[in-house]
């Protein structure tokens, strides 16, 4: 079986979240080979299905049939029953009947042309073609092509095996040998056959599956809109592999109209169709209606293959394993994974050995973030596959994920050299390239308050802009940034401008960085150190200090002052519905107030489906202050608690572009000392917009209320951010 390729899904949330699926396709192959002996109609010459005796007289085979001079029947006669025969559908009859009489007459002609027709008619192609070079009979142009036509589909059909055969040992190389003869001698045929001839429209119809096997979609596409523009109906065995290149080139709708026809056609299409069909739905985002395919394929689907004998052992029908291992994808499209890591570990422990259900387990592990298990599981499937494409290619996704960058770089580039048409593969290679590029991203808001001015004061904005450097092969990188803050308080407009230059190395999921900033790169100079790093699947912490940080109040920077920031972070993570992040900070000003800081928050999803997710996120938080006469906003203490929703709606999507719309409403209870407690409101409607592949961007509008120093501050306010690869 071919193997088309993965694609990739983006989440709801910044379209971050990936999953992989793969589409299992099979060729539904040219001519369907019938054994006729007891399925043939009814025949008043053989009743029975049989020929007489061999030792029969004349008579036996009907009144119209002569005695020949040897006494045997005529076989002129006996030679124009056999065809006939055959031409009634009864190939297996015919070819008998035939035999008989080229063994008491070698030489007579229409014997000779009913059993190589017959042959042909059987699926004996190349016997037929092999007896047709030896006799030369006397067919006609038309029967000649045909008959070269029936042994090209033969060809056909033993290069598929071919294929398939190279696929499961994982011999890539040789693979599309058989294929690429096959295909020139098509090529052939359509030079000679007469172009209004049968044979040169079957010869069109058997190339489309040979272009779909070599994976050369876009000819493929051609050819058959080619013949649908001349009017001429293409069979199901060829539209079925004309809907998997529509699914390939990213036109699900086509590739669905494509399949709903050959199934309309073929209640019993292969497997290979009807999960064609389901992929082009999902693709098309009909994610109801996946549903039901889906659920027909497990309800038709039997663990076993029927017996004829009751007797004989059991045979695993492995259709049942295709489906199963379909079962955990959908649920991973559907932003089920908990789900799809159940049926995953289920299908495991039924076959421990499949390389296919171990990359499967794989794959649902990382997306529930579980890296370092995820590569324990991979290795598994290595040390079985080695050289399995699939395998491989899920070695480079875990190296990407856990940091592991030599060795993602050394697995995907002889994958992608190797595999140059599997979108799976192009598309992780190009997430490899993307390190060799600059990148540019930024965040920015605008603010407008009423009723208070402690804070924010009546107009505020603020932005950041970073530009960094491609990635070394060591994992570092450089970048400059710009930070700006504005805020127009009662006593005038104060502002924070700095332009900084920083390095940073990323490396196993351990990262640290260092910048200088300062005013136009030279005017109080502040530098910043960080480090993180996760230390398993499930913890991660981080330490940051910063001098001239950021986070000083505006009105201290007014009077020349600055503050250093101490911070700590403990993140953990038990899956990708739950996490939890504890924060220690504290900021030193330099006019002797230490700013002492705790936050604590827990976030759950609580509700995701294929176009929706929701998480609740509730947070607690205190801060403290040493000294409290100062001439900024500075409280002895201030206590929150607080709950937020917030919801993500995948509104479109189309492969890499897709509208997110995003809402967060908020409600706090928040403690000053001296004015007590106040409810605190946050309210925000925003887009993402992922453009490409590596470019996105996303805006909103929001509102909050809250109380400073017993004051009630309402303030609406912009934002807009992008980011992407250069």
């Amino acid at each position: 079986m071919g193997v088309l390729g993965n694609r990739v899904f983006s989440g709801a949330y910044r379209a971050r979240f990936r999953t992989h699926h793969k589409i299992r396709l099979s060729l539904t192959i040219a001519s369907v080979v019938l054994w006729h002996a007891g399925l043939s109609q009814a025949n008043d010459r053989f009743p029975d299905g049989r020929l007489p005796p061999i030792d029969a007289p004349a008579a036996a085979y009907g009144d119209d049939v002569r005695h020949g001079s040897d006494g045997h029947p005529n076989a002129d006669d006996l030679a124009g029953i056999a065809e006939r025969e055959r031409q009634a559908g009864r190939p297996g009859l015919a070819l008998q009947l035939a035999q008989r009489v080229l063994d008491d007459a070698p030489d007579n002609p229409q014997a000779i042309r009913t059993r190589i027709s017959s042959l042909a008619n059987l699926g004996a192609y190349q016997r037929a073609e092999t007896l047709t070079r030896q006799q030369r009979p006397d067919f006609s142009a038309s029967v000649e092509a045909r008959l070269r036509a029936d042994s090209s589909v033969s060809r056909v059909r033993n290069a598929v095996q071919e294929q398939a055969r190279h696929e499961r040992r994982q011999r890539y190389a040789g693979r599309d040998r058989a294929l690429e003869a096959s295909l020139a001698r098509l090529n052939a045929n359509l030079e000679r056959f007469p172009a209004q001839s049968q044979a040169y429209r079957r010869t069109r119809f058997d190339r489309l599956v040979v272009l779909r096997q070599l994976r050369r979609f876009d000819a493929m596409i051609a050819d058959y809109e080619a013949l649908a523009a001349q009017g001429i109906e293409v069979p199901a065995y060829a539209l079925a592999p004309v809907a998997d290149a529509y699914l390939a080139r990213r036109r699900p709708a086509h590739a669905e109209a494509l399949y709903r026809r050959v199934l309309e056609a073929d209640p019993q299409a292969p497997l290979a169709v009807r999960t064609g069909y389901y992929y082009a739905l999902i693709e098309s985002e009909d994610y109801e209606v996946a549903a039901k395919v889906l659920a027909e394929l497990d309800a038709n689907t039997p663990i076993w293959r029927s017996r004829l004998n009751p007797k004989t052992p059991p045979v695993p029908n492995w259709e049942r394993s295709e489906v199963d291992r379909l079962r955990v994808l959908d649920a991973s499209y559907r932003n089920h994974e908990a789900q799809a890591l159940t049926r995953a570990q289920r299908l495991y422990r039924q076959a421990p050995r499949n390389t296919d259900v171990i990359n499967g387990l794989a794959t649902a592990q990382r997306a529930r973030g579980w890296y370092e298990e995820a590569q324990a599981t991979a290795e598994l499937a290595a040390a079985y596959a080695p050289s399995d494409r699939a395998t491989r290619l899920g070695i480079a996704e875990n190296a990407q994920d856990l940091e592991n960058f030599p060795r993602w770089q050394h697995t995907i580039e002889p994958l992608a050299a190797q595999f140059p048409t599997d979108s799976a593969i192009r598309r992780n290679h190009r997430e490899w390239r993307d390190r060799q590029h600059f990148s540019l991203e930024g965040q920015g808001n605008v603010g407008r308050s009423d009723g208070g001015n402690a804070v924010n004061g009546s107009r505020d904005s603020e932005y950041q802009l970073r530009l960094n450097s491609p990635w070394s092969e060591g994992g570092y990188r450089v970048y400059i940034e710009q930070t700006y803050q504005w805020s127009d308080y009662e006593e005038g407009a104060e502002r924070y401008d700095r332009q900084g230059v920083g390095v940073e190395r990323q490396w196993l999921r351990r990262h640290w960085w260092a910048a200088l900033s300062g005013e136009r790169f030279s005017d109080d100079i502040g530098l910043e150190l960080g480090w993180s790093q996760w230390l398993d699947d499930r913890w991660q912490y981080q330490l940051r200090t910063q001098t001239q940080s950021p986070e000083t109040p505006l009105r201290a920077e007014r009077d020349d002052l600055d503050g250093r920031l101490y911070q700590g972070q403990l993140t953990w993570r038990q899956n990708e519905s739950r996490e939890a992040t504890l924060t220690l900070g504290a900021l030193d000003i330099s006019d002797g107030n230490l700013r002492s800081d705790v936050a604590a928050d827990l976030t759950q999803r609580i509700q995701a489906s294929a176009h929706h997710q929701t998480q609740l996120i509730g947070s607690l938080s205190a801060e403290h202050n040493s000294q409290t006469d100062t001439d900024y906003y500075n409280p002895q203490d201030t206590r929150t608690a607080g709950l937020t929703l917030e919801h993500d709606w995948l509104t479109w999507r189309r492969y890499n572009h897709s509208l997110t719309q995003n809402v967060s409403l908020g409600a706090a209870s928040e403690w000053e000392s001296g004015y007590g407690s106040a409810p605190g409101y946050d309210a925000l409607y925003g887009h993402t917009w992922q453009l490409t592949r590596t470019w996105s961007i996303n805006y909103g509008i929001g509102w909050g209320s809250r109380e400073y120093e017993g004051e009630r501050e309402k303030r609406w306010y912009g934002q807009l951010g992008f980011e992407g690869v250069l």
